[in-house]
């Protein structure tokens, strides 16, 4: 009877030491869990990061040539201004210059 008491209390405390590993198999899981997802969470912001650089750095050459656009569009505008304006101005001196001379 002895020596079934004594198996009983041994396995108990195998059952015991069993259940100590697991508990610690599973904390050393979860770490393992966690580090790898800040890991992969530091991955992901790493990536958007990159994203938003590449985004910002295209949406800035886009701002650039359109303004480059608007300003050649804006030269090209002025140039046939003056080119009317000067042919205005021809115009009017000639037609000056006919009054002097028919007045």
């Amino acid at each position: 009877m002895e020596d079934v008491i004594k198996q009983i209390v041994d396995a108990e405390k195998q059952a015991e030491e069993r259940i100590e590993r697991a508990k610690e198999e599973a904390k050393e899981i979860v770490l393992k869990a966690r580090e790898e997802a800040k890991l992969l969470e530091k991955s992901i912001v790493e990536e958007a990061e990159k994203n938003a650089e590449s985004l910002i750095e295209k949406a800035r050459l886009e701002g650039e040539e359109e303004a480059k656009r608007i300003l050649e569009e804006g030269d090209s505008e002025i140039e046939e201004l003056k080119v009317k304006a000067t042919n205005n101005f021809e115009r009017a001196i000639s037609a000056g210059i006919a009054l002097v001379r028919g007045g």
